[in-house]
């Protein structure tokens, strides 16, 4: 585990801005995600995730429903079997992938990641719908 932790980098400040800028103007967040290493890639995941939890209370009247987003995720399953992967799949589900093969897991995290921003940019324009 520590071998992990010394590995790990955060998004700095800049980076959340600019994921926030992108997602207030409506912009694709791909080509950003395309400059972010591993690290700063499950970084960002849980940026974005807490970011969408936070701005779905802000914005929707219902109760926040996990499924809703990540029944448009393609499984680490699914996933693993499109890529040709003969891993187990806690390999995939877990941490591991990100540090034995970055890029597979890179693909996977950042199409998780479009879904995120999309549904976010979702919310915006309904509360817009609203005001």
């Amino acid at each position: 585990m520590l071998e992990v932790d010394q590995r790990r980098k955060a998004l700095n400040f800049g980076q959340k801005l600019e994921i926030i800028v992108r997602l207030i103007n409506r912009q694709s967040l791909l080509p950003f995600f395309d400059t972010l290493d591993s690290s700063e890639l499950v970084d960002a995941h849980n940026f974005l995730w807490d970011t969408m939890l936070t701005i779905h209370s802000r914005t929707q009247s219902h109760e926040f429903r996990r499924d809703e987003v990540t029944k448009k995720m393609i499984s680490s399953a699914q996933y693993q079997k499109m890529q040709g992967c003969d891993l187990r799949i806690d390999y995939c589900k877990g941490v591991e992938c990100i540090w034995s093969n970055p890029e597979c897991a890179g693909k996977k995290i950042k199409a998780n990641l479009d879904i995120i921003a999309q549904q976010i940019m979702k919310y915006f324009n309904q509360a817009e719908i609203r005001n």
